[in-house]
């Protein structure tokens, strides 16, 4: 038997949870496939896969198994891509999750400016919300907007940050009044990012001491995308907290306001993720160099005058 390349199928398999959807995706037939763990449980003296007439798992040597090979499949794809590499420019496909509102705000236009830098290379982009998991979805690169981020160990690099600020339409303001302090936001409808690490909790800088202010606020509209914020808040359903890059045309066009300028709000650092194995593959740096030089200096350039 080709020892790597049952390997290969019994990763497969255990990924996709059928005998047939490896197949296709290793492009074999289901006789080539069963073959080839046949051979590699009879060269092991172990059942890996307990098969039935309804599903499949792997058995307790197979789940063992599993754990020690993924590594070495791994290293493996790695040496092969580092080889191709060699002589040539960076090729092949980069797959990057990013957030929703900070892909179609800020991400594609440079997306495309990559691809016309490096004709070789092609992007599978996902924008969403949600924290992707980096390994168990195949990215090559998740791209995340965050205060801080969680220990783990993926490799973190951060790219730039950006500010934030606290606005409101000027109808919803004459309807429910000014605000003075971040303690004032306690009476008012505050519009909630509910992707957020700590959601409802906004962080301010008291101008005065330079002591941080943290209010915990509450509202009837709570949202996981920061797009979805901007109609509600023109509309003058309440208030929020946001990225100045989601509203800066808005507050340009006098839809919203900025409110308590003076009391500064923390600001969230944009960071490229990636697996230890993976992060130094001539594409992947090819492409976080390439998002890290473009984002730093739009960022430089837009940066607001207060």
């Amino acid at each position: 038997m080709d020892r790597l390349r049952g390997l290969e199928c019994f990763r497969k398999i255990a990924e996709r949870g059928s005998f047939a959807a490896a197949a296709r995706d290793l492009n074999m037939s289901p006789g080539a496939i069963t073959k080839q763990i046949n051979a590699l449980e009879d060269m092991l003296g172990v059942q890996l896969i307990a098969r039935t007439t309804r599903r499949l798992s792997l058995t307790e040597a197979g789940e063992t198994y599993l754990s020690r090979i993924a590594a070495i499949l791994d290293d493996m794809d790695d040496a092969n891509e580092t080889v191709r590499d060699l002589g040539h420019g960076p090729r092949g496909c980069v797959r990057i999750a990013a957030p929703t509102s900070f892909g179609v705000l800020k991400l594609a236009p440079v997306i495309g400016r990559l691809l016309n830098a490096h004709p070789d290379l092609s992007v599978d982009l996902v924008l969403d919300d949600r924290f992707s998991d980096i390994i168990d979805e195949g990215f090559d690169i998740a791209l995340r907007v965050s205060e801080t981020l969680a220990d783990s160990s993926l490799m973190a690099r951060r790219i730039c940050s950006y500010s934030r600020v606290l606005v409101a339409s000027p109808a919803y303001l004459a309807k429910n009044g000014p605000v003075s302090t971040p303690h004032d936001l306690l009476a008012h409808d505050c519009i909630i990012f509910s992707s957020a690490q700590r959601t409802g909790l906004w962080h301010f800088t008291n101008p005065v001491d330079g002591d941080e202010l943290a209010v915990e606020v509450s509202g009837r509209y709570r949202v996981n995308s920061s797009l979805a914020m901007r109609d509600v808040l023109v509309e003058g359903s309440g208030i929020t907290l946001t990225p100045r890059l989601v509203v800066e045309d808005l507050i340009a066009r006098g839809d919203l306001v900025c409110l308590l300028a003076e009391y500064l709000p923390r600001s969230l650092n944009l960071f490229a993720l990636s697996a230890p194995h993976r992060h130094k593959l001539r594409k992947i740096r090819t492409v976080t160099d390439f998002l890290a030089n473009e984002l730093r200096m739009e960022n430089r350039d837009h940066a607001p005058n207060n």
